[in-house]
């Protein structure tokens, strides 16, 4: 009984020593910011870093995009993340911040469960809570409905701070609550137009104003913060990849982290137009069984716009799923196309064999699982 009481008096000690060294490391920060969302919130959160680095105040960034990683003096450092995504990991890099000395930590909330995302904010007490847009996407974690997941994104807006957004539709009903938190909604407007057309192409200008407008409030001289947003943004690769291979030439378009039909539309179709391609489009739907409801959104999505396919290719472990989904549906059998293991082993062989000279392919669904082998054998 004693030992018991020794090692639990020892925990305790242990979880008071942390959470007075994250304190610490917190009230280091003289600048913190959240920023969450549905799309967008890996690109908001760099240019916001990169806006508030050029006026040279020491920042770091922490992304969690296709790869986790930090941003620190321009260098990019991947998470060496071990099992599951754990909110532990925010807290790892506040420490790793404070070693670093730190003063301004730019976060993109990791947390797709309400109660994970309202405690990231409770952890981090940020100064500003920037939220890019609210789409409908995550069902299995934030509600069966966009409305469920906008309460979700409203309820981990912190107390006494301010709120920086593009979203219109659920406006209302952020500053209800920001309101009710002592916190303020600021929006933002439209990106000049002499920004605008210098944006590359894939670049939303929302989100470019978005980032100024955060580094703006955040004290940043918007001449400053203008020129250090464009040249991060100078330096961002297409997401549209050329494959010379078997005779053919095929174009990729990796959307696999593209979540929601509404932003994989607007993606394809901005990327269409970019690649001035008028055909119709072969699809590569990367399936997870831990993402059931997506694989049915998105099977129905293909099913809905079957004209604008060619070919079907389906991956993952949720395929024989979304096979079945989409000859429910009445999908013609001879445009779906499941690859098998040794098919997957091999994705360039195999979409060099499954589609025609001239295609225009796009990765959807899901970047986890075989989408990042997918996307790093045909780069």
């Amino acid at each position: 009984m004693l030992i018991i009481s020794i090692i639990l008096i020892l925990l305790l000690s242990l979880l008071i020593i942390e959470k007075r060294m994250l304190q610490k490391s917190i009230r280091f920060m003289s600048l913190r910011i959240h920023v969450n969302g549905t799309r967008g919130k890996s690109s908001v959160t760099e240019y916001v870093a990169a806006g508030i680095a050029s006026s040279r105040h020491e920042v770091m960034a922490k992304i969690t995009g296709i790869i986790p990683s930090t941003i620190h003096n321009g260098f990019i450092q991947p998470v060496n993340r071990t099992g599951a995504a754990r909110v532990q990991e925010q807290v790892n890099i506040l420490r790793l911040a404070f070693r670093k000395k730190v003063k301004t930590m730019v976060m993109e909330c990791m947390s797709i469960a309400p109660e994970l995302q309202k405690l990231e904010g409770s952890i981090f007490k940020p100064h500003f809570y920037v939220i890019t847009n609210i789409r409908d996407d995550h069902r299995e974690e934030m509600g069966k409905d966009i409305e469920s997941q906008a309460e979700a994104i409203c309820n981990a807006i912190p107390a006494n701070c301010k709120v920086i957004t593009s979203e219109r539709q659920f406006l209302k009903k952020i500053e209800e609550k920001a309101s009710a938190l002592n916190s303020t909604v600021i929006t933002t407007g439209e990106l000049e137009d002499r920004l605008r057309k210098r944006l590359p192409y894939g670049i939303f200008p929302e989100n470019v104003s978005l980032a100024l407008t955060v580094c703006k409030e955040a004290g940043i001289d918007p001449e400053l913060a203008e020129k250090g947003i464009m040249n991060w943004i100078s330096n961002i690769k297409s997401p549209v990849t050329t494959i010379h291979a078997g005779g053919k030439k095929i174009r990729f378009l990796n959307a696999f982290s593209v979540n929601d039909i509404y932003s994989t539309e607007s993606f394809i179709g901005h990327w269409k137009e970019v690649s001035d391609y008028t055909g119709r489009l072969s699809i590569i739907l990367n399936t997870r069984a831990d993402r059931p409801v997506r694989t049915d959104l998105f099977s129905e999505w293909i099913a809905g716009n079957i004209r604008s396919f060619d070919k079907i290719i389906l991956t993952g472990n949720h395929r024989k799923r979304a096979k079945y989904k989409l000859s429910r549906s009445g999908v013609e059998k001879e445009k779906v196309i499941c690859w098998n293991r040794g098919e997957i082993r091999n994705p360039l062989k195999s979409l060099v064999s499954s589609v025609e000279d001239g295609s225009f392919v796009t990765g959807v669904g899901n970047i986890g699982g075989e989408g990042f082998h997918i996307i790093n054998e045909l780069r």
